[in-house]
């Protein structure tokens, strides 16, 4: 019998050891629960479904957060597609003007080097140097524009309704 009433002592130290535990709080400084409690000892219940209320709200926050940013971070990726679009074709007719030059200045060296082997030449291709500094022009003028309209349309993103 005495070895029963040692169990039954040890028993309730335990019990009484498991209650003082979970009336200490949290920390070093007993100040309570994350959630703002003051070390009164409530516990943390679980919802019907078995997931605790706490893990709820808080994915439910992150949820509202992620969401919430969403839509500025979607306006910044279309903003910045658009800018790199913009950038691609300044890019492309600036490609563009350089190979008209290149193959203008081509065609102009060989075309200087027929009219001095014969100036009776000099009338037959003075009208395809003009024709190549025309494309020169029209090359850069291109170049003007689109960097122009690129600017607009990248400075003007998203188009005010």
């Amino acid at each position: 019998m005495t070895e029963t009433n040692s169990n039954d002592s040890n028993d309730t130290n335990a019990a009484q050891d498991g209650s003082n535990q979970n009336q200490g709080g949290s920390g070093a400084s007993g100040s309570g629960s994350s959630s703002g409690s003051s070390g009164s000892g409530t516990s943390i219940t679980a919802t019907p479904g078995g997931v605790n209320a706490q893990i709820i709200d808080a994915v439910n926050q992150s949820t509202a957060a992620v969401m919430g940013n969403a839509a500025t971070q979607g306006a910044a990726t279309a903003y910045q597609k658009v800018a790199q679009a913009a950038a691609f074709a300044v890019q492309d007719a600036t490609d563009y003007s350089r190979n008209v030059e290149n193959i203008a200045m081509t065609a102009q060296g060989v075309i200087v080097a027929k009219m001095l082997e014969d100036q009776s030449n000099i009338p037959i291709y003075t009208p395809v140097l003009a024709t190549l500094q025309e494309m020169v022009i029209a090359a850069s003028t291109n170049l003007a524009t689109v960097g122009t309209t690129a600017s607009a349309i990248a400075t003007e993103f998203p188009a005010s309704k």
